[in-house]
C-alpha cells in the first residue's frame, strides 16, 4: 500500500508555503474537467481552488532557505515520506492565487449544482462556497475550533 505523500513547498512570486500532502496530483483536478480519470493527468495546469485548499492553512515565509529547513524537519519527523520534498512553482502572488480561487470556486459550484451525486460524494460544497464568498480562511479557522 502506498502512502502517496510528500512534503510540498509552494513557491509563489512573493512567498513559500510548506505542507505535508497526499494525492498531490489533485492539484490539477477540477470537476469542471469532467471525467477525472481521463482529464486529471492531461489537464496540466494547477487549479487555484485546489492550491488554496492544499496550502491555504499554512504559514508562509519569504525565505527559500527557511522553507527548505521547515520541509526537511517535517520530512524527518514522518514515518514514511514516499515522494520526499518537492517544490511546486506557481508564477503568481499568493493574493492573486486566492482571488483566482474565489472566481474559480464560483464556476465549480455552478457546475456541481446540477450534479448532486458528484457534489455530495467528492466535494466539500461548504468549503467551496466559503472560498467563493471570500470567507475561506474564516471557514478554516471555524472548522479547526469546531
Amino acid at each position: 500500500m502506498s502512502a502517496d505523500n510528500g512534503i510540498y513547498i509552494l513557491k509563489t512570486r512573493d512567498q513559500y508555503r510548506v505542507a505535508h500532502l497526499q494525492s498531490i496530483s489533485n492539484i490539477s483536478w477540477s470537476a469542471i474537467d469532467g471525467d477525472w480519470q481521463s482529464n486529471r493527468a492531461t489537464r496540466g495546469k494547477y487549479v487555484p481552488t485546489r492550491v488554496v485548499e492544499m496550502w491555504g492553512d499554512c504559514k508562509y515565509t519569504k525565505n527559500a532557505d527557511i522553507a527548505m529547513k521547515i520541509a526537511n524537519k517535517w520530512a524527518k519527523s514522518l514515518f514514511i515520506c514516499e515522494y520526499g520534498i518537492n517544490v511546486i512553482t506557481y508564477n503568481k502572488t499568493w493574493k492573486l492565487i486566492v482571488e483566482d480561487a474565489k472566481e474559480y470556486a464560483k464556476k465549480e459550484i455552478e457546475y456541481l449544482q446540477n450534479r448532486e451525486k458528484i457534489s455530495c460524494f467528492y466535494w466539500d460544497m461548504q468549503s467551496l462556497r466559503a472560498m467563493a464568498d471570500g470567507k475561506y480562511f474564516e471557514y478554516l479557522k471555524h472548522k479547526r475550533l469546531g
